[in-house]
């Protein structure tokens, strides 16, 4: 690694057999759940085992647990956020203006307990439709940022000044300035993900550097908070969908990989932010 820091290359496979894993996320125990976008399962894992937890209707993409321990899920395939108590699975917005909310793909909470979430549906570099929608916990909604080419996963900055979105058709990572009241400004380019289909998921450190499941090019690289690539971190497989930091000590990092079908876990050697309204 550029700066000196020794990473450990060594991954373990904590599950496989998967249905295109996505969305990994903890809940107040530490337990890792994650989607499975071809089966419509939300699955955890307990005790080493994976046990199918909730299915959330069609194709769940990004999920995340907030600070009472809901379970909050981008159903894509349905075109809604939900959230599920451990009961009931409830509708918090299925629409915009009138429309169907662009197959949601990705959340993450700002410190209010408001929800960003991307939506990707119908865009491309050829058709820059995608948008980033600011979601209040009733279901009021608006859409902070639009003409994107397939906007994708998304993370905040430890100050919640900036917020950090991977653009994956234009194959670059774009940084938006956040105002007070959670509209975004910009966008910069952050960083450049060249090669394969570009970045997916991402997840922060504590020391600001940047995670990036990069889609077909199997690999994690990793970017210096200045947007500097200095590491390239194994992913299991060719498609990496996603990456999020848990366990006791918040520095094992877990990749969704879909070319396995599996989930894997690696010790970057450093510890991960703990996101906003995260119950743990």
């Amino acid at each position: 690694m550029e700066d000196g820091r020794s990473m450990d290359r060594t991954i373990e496979k904590l599950a496989d057999g998967l249905d295109f894993p996505e969305g990994p996320c903890f809940d107040a125990n530490g337990d890792l759940y994650f989607t499975q976008c071809g089966s419509g399962w939300i699955t955890r894992i307990r005790g080493g085992v994976a046990e199918d937890y909730v299915h959330s209707g069609s194709t769940p993409n990004g999920a995340v647990f907030s600070e009472d321990n809901v379970l909050w899920i981008a159903e894509a395939g349905t075109k809604q956020l939900l959230r599920y108590d451990g009961d009931e699975l409830v509708e918090i917005a299925g629409e915009w203006d009138g429309r169907p909310l662009q197959s949601p793909n990705d959340l993450v909470f700002a410190p209010d307990g408001a929800i960003y979430m991307t939506g990707p549906g119908g865009s491309s570099a050829e058709a820059p439709v995608g948008v980033i929608y600011y979601v209040q916990r009733d279901g009021a909604l608006e859409v902070v940022a639009d003409g994107l080419c397939f906007p994708n996963g998304l993370a905040l900055t430890a100050d919640a000044s900036r917020l950090l979105v991977a653009e994956t058709s234009r194959q670059v990572i774009l940084a938006f300035g956040v105002r007070a009241d959670g509209g975004l400004d910009g966008p910069e380019v952050f960083a450049e993900t060249p090669g394969g289909v570009g970045g997916d998921g991402v997840a922060f450190d504590v020391e600001g550097n940047l995670y990036v499941a990069h889609f077909g090019a199997g690999e994690i690289p990793v970017f210096s908070p200045e947007g500097d690539l200095i590491e390239r971190l194994p992913a299991g497989g060719e498609r990496p969908t996603n990456v999020a930091f848990g366990g006791a000590d918040m520095m094992d990092l877990y990749v969704t990989e879909v070319e396995t079908g599996a989930v894997y876990r690696l010790r970057p050697g450093v510890a991960g932010l703990v996101p906003f309204c995260d119950p743990r």
